[in-house]
């Protein structure tokens, strides 16, 4: 099992539709969230609208291969799509900087 974390940063106006969402999610995408080997999937809120994500799976990329295969995940982001600050508008989905691990204590 690996560790992964990273960074999206939100529009800070709809922080609260962002979490409500969140609240709400779909059936079908927390299914293919589990079923593509993600666990222990958490998001936090800065205030400023900054995300910090964590997860944990086997493989981490073999993961969001999978998960960005389904169906479920195309709606999810193409509906998640107006919540986040991006580079480059045209792109769905946010832009996610990766963390690296330093530290870890079980």
């Amino acid at each position: 099992m690996k560790r992964y974390s990273f960074l999206m940063k939100v529009r800070p106006e709809l922080k609260a539709e962002y979490k409500k969402a969140h609240d709400e999610i779909w059936p079908d995408m927390a299914r293919a969230i589990r079923e593509s080997g993600i666990r222990n999937y958490s998001i936090f809120f800065r205030p400023d609208g900054t995300l910090f994500a964590y997860l944990e799976a086997d493989d981490p990329a073999r993961s969001f291969e999978i998960l960005g295969r389904t169906e479920a995940n195309a709606r999810w982001q193409k509906a998640m799509d107006r919540f986040f600050v991006k580079k480059d508008p045209k792109t769905v989905g946010p832009d996610v900087e990766e963390i690296e691990e330093v530290f870890h204590l079980d």
